[in-house]
């Protein structure tokens, strides 16, 4: 297989993968629309193009790290247009899994292969060079480019055809959000009864309540002054919007997604739309007039997986 692989977006995922792809012994060509983004990826060692074919011009692989369906769409499209047989096209998007299935029919028309393979584990474990990825798609394909994702990948599971992939990383953020809103009801109400939060975090963390959310990634933003964003809120929101949809399609209830998009959607609308998605908890600060902090804010290494 060509060490050239096309990365096109290098955002949050994206532009930190591309260090592990150059140690791995890849070349990296890297196509964003973003002067920040490009500039970025340019001191990480990679070359930029202008353009989407400019970037995937030669590469066997192209890698896909984009914000939405429509423009994964897009921009897979305009790569696939170009007929290069046995291309694999790898998106770590999030999208749906109605546009994951077009785009692997698409592929197969033009002799290429696409596999949607979206990654949980957030940026601290893509700088690690750990993330999650879960794949739909052809088996073949997925071996062809094992080589690439074991350079930023600490897990990578085959989860069925063309689809299952965003499928299992929609319901994952699904559980996440509403796992967050959960925690962020539970220890309002336990804090606003006297409880020091530190004292309910401890005991939480050591009972059946606990989770990743509150273990690794809570004292890292929601618990610490700064809160700094990991994973902004309008993404949330529109993951919980495309986990409805695909709900829909399949006539499944969804109660409490319903819920939780509702909260998701407040926090929008009281401008936390670029803050971390943990401060969709600030609709129950707004009512008990008690900022969830603890006194130590400590780091952890653990990742929620987004």
């Amino acid at each position: 297989m060509s060490k050239r692989v096309a990365l096109i977006g290098a955002g949050n995922i994206g532009g930190r993968i591309i260090s592990h792809l150059i140690e791995g012994g890849y070349e990296v060509v890297v196509h964003d629309p973003s002067d920040a983004a490009s500039r970025r990826a340019t001191e990480s060692g990679a070359r930029t193009e202008a353009s989407v074919s400019g970037a995937a011009r030669n590469a066997a692989v192209v890698l896909l790290s984009l914000p939405t369906p429509r423009i994964v769409d897009d921009v897979a499209t305009r790569i696939l247009a170009e007929d290069v047989a046995g291309r694999v096209v790898v998106d770590h998007s999030t999208v749906d899994p109605a546009t994951a299935h077009r785009l692997a029919k698409r592929a197969r028309s033009h002799a290429a292969r696409f596999l949607d393979a979206p990654v949980s584990g957030g940026v601290q474990a893509a700088e690690a060079g750990t993330l999650s990825v879960m794949v739909g798609g052809d088996q073949a394909a997925l071996e062809t480019v094992t080589p690439v994702l074991n350079c930023y990948a600490a897990n990578i599971f085959h989860v069925g055809d063309a689809g299952a992939g965003q499928a299992l990383k929609l319901a994952n953020n699904q559980i996440t959000a509403a796992t967050i809103v959960a925690l962020g009801e539970g220890l309002s109400s336990a804090v606003a009864a006297g409880v020091d939060l530190n004292a309910a975090v401890a005991v939480l963390t050591t009972s059946s309540a606990n989770s990743t959310v509150l273990s690794g990634y809570f004292p890292r933003t929601l618990f610490t002054e700064e809160r700094p964003t990991g994973f902004a809120l309008d993404l949330m929101q529109k993951d919980l919007g495309l986990f409805l949809e695909s709900a829909a399609r399949a006539q499944l209830p969804t109660p409490v997604t319903n819920v939780v998009r509702d909260l998701f959607s407040i926090g929008q609308r009281d401008g936390r739309g670029e803050r971390d998605f943990t401060s969709v908890v600030e609709f129950y600060e707004d009512f008990t007039g008690i900022r969830l902090r603890t006194n130590t804010g400590q780091q952890v290494d653990e990742a929620v997986a987004t």
